[in-house]
């Protein structure tokens, strides 16, 4: 299986694992070593268990977990078949023209996902075409990793892995307003950063927490930790920046953007500020009180030009506005997924960015 289409600022090129459920769960896949046994890069703050392990340690490492009475929005078996219907539409989504597309793609995705994946579409005489997948000979393996506990409250959710060819895993979550089976659909998706992990997660039967508002034990509410992440990748970068982890990103964004103001100079200057998408923020809380925290940005990247100048425009900006030339400004629109993971009051450590991934969505100028 492949998803193509949503590209990573960042390069992806290590090898990963997720480790993330519990031993009271069946065995039959809970995690996968992201390059058929390369290995990982481990974090001190995360923890195998029976049902997590990598190809390469097949003993593995348990640790035990108390149970109680808590349970799952969803039985794991109806989950397993929630993701791999909409896994499976969403390679579909990748596939085919026109009206089928269009059905896979609601079939499959929501809200900021969607818009990202139909812009992703419109880009695709430039970007090229998804490799084609057939689903007979290479079906949807999607791997469980957490389920929302039962609170009485929707939306649902489930987060799921996936391992495309290149091995680099994605991170997906499936949201269900209603908290019905047929409604869930992918509001989230990014590919993980190199050197990261997914931390141990409540056991799938037992459900986890999900911190529907405020910040609860975390030591940053999470829409403040987002926001945060967007000032310390706009350009120019403010004084103060925080002290996270981003293992590359932060870095490789802030350094394309300063490339090009330099190859634009005495043309046109650069400006990159992000805005936080709040109605995406959502946070689902490790088996350690410890939160990841999913959401998307808002990158615009500003090029004001130069008096006297002018900007000569890309395929990729032609896309959404046909100019191929501006003597005023342009503005290309970014949607930008992030997955941090948040300390808390108990587990102390730097707030971690463990995934990203970004789509260009729009395009305007004069």
């Amino acid at each position: 299986m492949k998803f193509s289409r949503i590209t990573a600022a960042a390069t992806l090129s290590s090898a990963l694992l997720l480790a993330a459920c519990s031993s009271d769960d069946s065995t039959d896949g809970a995690a996968t070593d992201a390059a058929g046994g390369a290995g990982a890069t481990a974090t001190d703050d995360a923890a195998l268990t029976d049902d997590a392990v990598t190809a390469t340690e097949a003993a593995g490492e348990t640790e035990e977990m108390t149970t109680d009475a808590h349970s799952a929005a969803l039985p794991l078996e109806e989950a397993e078949e929630v993701a791999t219907e909409v896994l499976t539409q969403r390679v579909r989504a990748d596939q085919g023209d026109g009206d089928d597309v269009k059905k896979a793609q609601e079939a499959s995705m929501a809200g900021t996902a969607l818009r990202a994946h139909r812009a992703a579409d419109r880009l695709e005489p430039v970007t090229g075409e998804p490799a084609e997948v057939d689903l007979e000979d290479d079906p949807v393996e999607p791997i469980v990793l957490a389920i929302s506990r039962e609170d009485d409250q929707d939306p649902d959710y489930l987060l799921v892995q996936t391992v495309p060819e290149d091995g680099v895993p994605y991170l997906h979550l499936l949201e269900s307003e209603s908290g019905e089976s047929e409604d869930f659909r992918i509001t989230w998706e990014a590919r993980m950063l190199p050197g990261t992990e997914v931390p141990t997660f409540a056991a799938r039967s037992e459900g986890s927490p999900v911190l529907r508002s405020d910040q609860g034990d975390l030591a940053m509410a999470p829409r403040e930790l987002l926001k945060s992440v967007g000032a310390y990748t706009e350009w120019p970068q403010p004084d103060e920046v925080p002290d996270y982890r981003t293992h590359g990103y932060a870095p490789a964004v802030r350094q394309a953007a300063e490339e090009q103001a330099e190859a634009l100079s005495g043309q046109a200057s650069l400006r990159e500020k992000n805005w936080l998408v709040s109605d995406d923020v959502v946070t689902l809380l490790f088996e350690d009180g410890s939160g990841f925290v999913m959401g998307s940005l808002l990158r615009d990247t500003q090029f004001v030009v130069d008096e006297g100048s002018e900007l000569t425009t890309p395929e990729e900006f032609r896309v959404f506005q046909d100019s191929e030339v501006l003597t005023e400004q342009a503005t290309l629109r970014t949607s930008v997924f992030v997955g941090m993971r948040a300390p808390s009051e108990d587990v102390d450590f730097k707030p971690e960015m463990l995934a990203a991934t970004e789509q260009l969505v729009d395009a305007s100028g004069e």
